[in-house]
């Protein structure tokens, strides 16, 4: 609160009172990283008022937020003595969550009652934004505002993602949308100049940025953390939120994130698309990058959900990762295909094995190869 992220302070406080007081449910989303940005300290007194608290959650939520406090606890501590032992305790937090997705995919009926995922809000096909102060009036005066921001400040935003199939689907934003996307090349942005840009304005408010760690393998010298920019996240003055993401250029695709996902496209070039009255850039091959992100773009879905529904989303070499790849594995129990898709990509990652006795473990940690990384923009990756 102190800060201004009255989002993540009404969140987090949002998740004390549903634990402690069982008939107060203000949750909204599984995936929501409740513990971000908290130290090793802080995290292990959540941990500890977790457990005390945990039989007024369900034990697929008891087991994922344990595997979120213990993944955040790993980056936190990594380099130190307490890391392997933290490592040891996330394995065992995700083996015994990995346990229950198995019990209840192989259950007749993993939607009766008592192996109820806790899952979405479903939308009506009439919704509007959950977020009340978006609308599309209010959110063309956003993007005009930012768009001319970022242009007049030298760096060439794209739209992608819901504000990409508003104006190819309808021409025009989604009524039902949550905010506004726009990415940037990671090769062609100064992050430095970015940052002052987006902290030195009287229009928008830079609520934060989010960065995706992962752990490099130099095969011959010890392992090394990096922390990559991915999101910037910013406030409009009418309170329209606008996601702003770093897209990486790797091998034959592109890739951007959060700090637990991350999704990959063909690769692309940028040509003008026209929307709310603006010319501004989109990719060239944009129905093929909104088939990647949605499958059946041309149909609406108004329980679309990020973490659960992209066609694109691939996992990586981190302990986020795992803990958000295990956790949405137990929420997949009633969708067995795609379960068993996530359960091969978890496989092809590194993060399970196969085991005669269970079926499925939890493998000790693989990094990612460093010399994957020789050649990116040495500014937008940090130590």
């Amino acid at each position: 609160m102190r800060a201004d992220d009255y989002a993540t302070g009404l969140a987090r406080l949002a998740w004390y009172v549903r634990r402690r007081f069982p008939r107060m449910d203000m949750s909204v989303d599984p995936l929501h990283l409740f513990c971000a940005g908290m130290t090793p300290q802080e995290l292990e007194a959540m941990r500890r008022f977790l457990l005390r608290h945990g039989s007024r959650v369900t034990p697929e939520t008891l087991l994922g937020e344990l595997c979120f406090i213990s993944a955040c606890c790993a980056l936190g501590t990594f380099g130190t003595p307490a890391h392997t032992a933290i490592m040891t305790r996330l394995r065992a937090n995700a083996g015994e969550l990995l346990s229950y997705g198995l019990y209840r995919l192989k259950s007749p009926d993993p939607s009766a009652s008592g192996l109820q995922p806790v899952g979405l809000r479903k939308r009506k096909p009439t919704a509007t934004a959950q977020r009340s102060d978006f609308s599309p009036e209010r959110a063309e005066t956003a993007l005009r505002d930012v768009l001319k921001l970022l242009e007049d400040g030298g760096f060439r935003p794209f739209i992608l993602s819901g504000t990409l199939l508003g104006a190819i689907r309808e021409g025009r934003l989604l009524a039902h949308d949550y905010d506004l996307d726009l990415g940037l090349f990671a090769e062609e942005t100064n992050l430095d100049r970015l940052e002052r840009l987006l902290n030195r304005n009287q229009q928008f408010h830079c609520l934060g940025k989010e960065y995706q760690t992962v752990i490099l393998d130099d095969h011959d010298t010890a392992a090394r953390r990096r922390d990559i920019p991915v999101l910037y996240k910013l406030r409009h003055v009418s309170g329209v939120i606008t996601d702003v993401f770093l897209h990486y250029r790797e091998s034959n695709r592109i890739w951007h994130g959060t700090k637990l996902f991350r999704w990959v496209n063909s690769p692309f070039t940028l040509a003008p698309c026209d929307l709310a009255e603006l010319s501004l850039l989109a990719p060239t091959n944009a129905e093929q990058n909104l088939t990647e992100n949605y499958g059946d773009w041309r149909q609406p879905k108004y329980d679309f959900h990020c973490a659960l529904d992209t066609p694109n989303l691939v996992l990586h070499p981190s302990p986020m990762a795992l803990a958000a790849a295990v956790r949405r594995f137990t929420m997949l129990a009633s969708r067995p295909v795609e379960a068993m898709k996530l359960l091969e990509q978890m496989a092809q990652a590194g993060f399970i094995e196969p085991t005669p006795e269970k079926g499925w473990r939890i493998r000790e940690p693989s990094y990612e190869p460093a010399e994957r990384w020789v050649g990116l923009n040495a500014e937008a990756v940090r130590a």
